[in-house]
């Protein structure tokens, strides 16, 4: 069995610290965002068109979002990479087994690169980090890249043969673009994005939902709905996501609309429940040379 080096789950070390400070961020922006939708920013009317027994559904939004969601959203973002910037820190300081100097400071992050020969560049374009992580430390970085499972496969002669951009739907990989983004540019965009839309019926519906103008705007048409239904009106349910446009999955899959606070949540959860155990794991058992 291997042994973790119980400092690592330290609730004091910085990187421990820096989570559960981004964990509360997230419990914010779930309040804000709740208090936001409960007063039903946006709607969905039906108008009549030149098509007899034909609605179009106008997307209507009545408030703004307010800008400060994406403040707390950059502050999420920042503790989450934070975090990380922490764990590279502490390994560089135990590869040197003594207090940095400035410019060995400046000389650590956590690296986040899209495949094996960017990640190996990494400790070359700088030279200091060839003797801030030693062999141990680059084993378990390596393991939570974003070319993680591409290196599994590998390993274990599986051809994952398929056309799935990982590194583009990567944790790390969008956590970063967003971090930089937040801290260099501007505010994260934050838009709405339909989640579920749907009417009623007493049997077997006669209508039939055909797709819109092709936009999520206000002033949109988002569908078009054919038919009647007996005793039922013609308003539809629907509910939307509160969405990251910089988000890079969204490049990947421009219909990629995940709600912001379940889309946080999960890379919180990924990084303190998969990242971090990886690393400890891959540095207890890992050789130093």
């Amino acid at each position: 069995m291997v042994q973790l080096d119980p400092t690592w789950l330290d609730a004091s070390a910085p990187w421990n610290v820096k989570a559960r400070r981004a964990a509360r961020h997230l419990t914010e922006l779930r309040q804000e965002v709740d208090a936001f939708r409960s007063r039903r920013p946006f709607a969905l009317t039906p108008e009549p068109t030149d098509t007899p027994g034909r609605l179009a559904y106008r997307l209507k939004f009545r408030e703004p979002i307010p800008a400060d969601l994406s403040a707390i959203v950059g502050d999420v973002l920042h503790n989450l990479r934070s975090a990380l910037e922490c764990v590279a820190y502490e390994l560089a300081q135990r590869t040197r087994g003594a207090a940095l100097t400035p410019t060995e400071e400046r000389a650590t992050t956590f690296p986040i690169r899209p495949t094996p020969e960017s990640f190996e560049e990494f400790f070359t374009e700088n030279k200091r980090r060839s003797t801030l992580f030693d062999a141990r430390s680059r084993t378990a970085l390596r393991r939570v890249q974003p070319f993680w499972l591409a290196d599994q496969a590998r390993e274990l002669n599986i051809d994952l043969n398929d056309s799935v951009d990982r590194v583009a739907w990567d944790e790390l990989t969008r956590l970063d673009a967003l971090w930089n983004i937040d801290k260099h540019r501007r505010l994260t965009v934050t838009a709405w994005w339909p989640e579920i839309i749907y009417w009623g019926s007493n049997g077997e519906s006669q209508r039939k939902a055909y797709r819109g103008d092709g936009t999520v705007a206000d002033g949109s048409i988002l569908l078009y709905v054919d038919g009647t239904d007996e005793g039922q009106g013609d308003e539809l349910s629907y509910e939307f996501n509160l969405t990251l446009t910089d988000d890079p999955a969204r490049h990947a899959n421009p219909n990629a609309g995940q709600d912001v606070v379940q889309l946080l949540g999960s890379w919180h959860s990924r990084i303190v429940n998969w990242v971090f155990p990886t690393i400890y794991t891959a540095l207890a058992s890992a050789p130093t040379r």
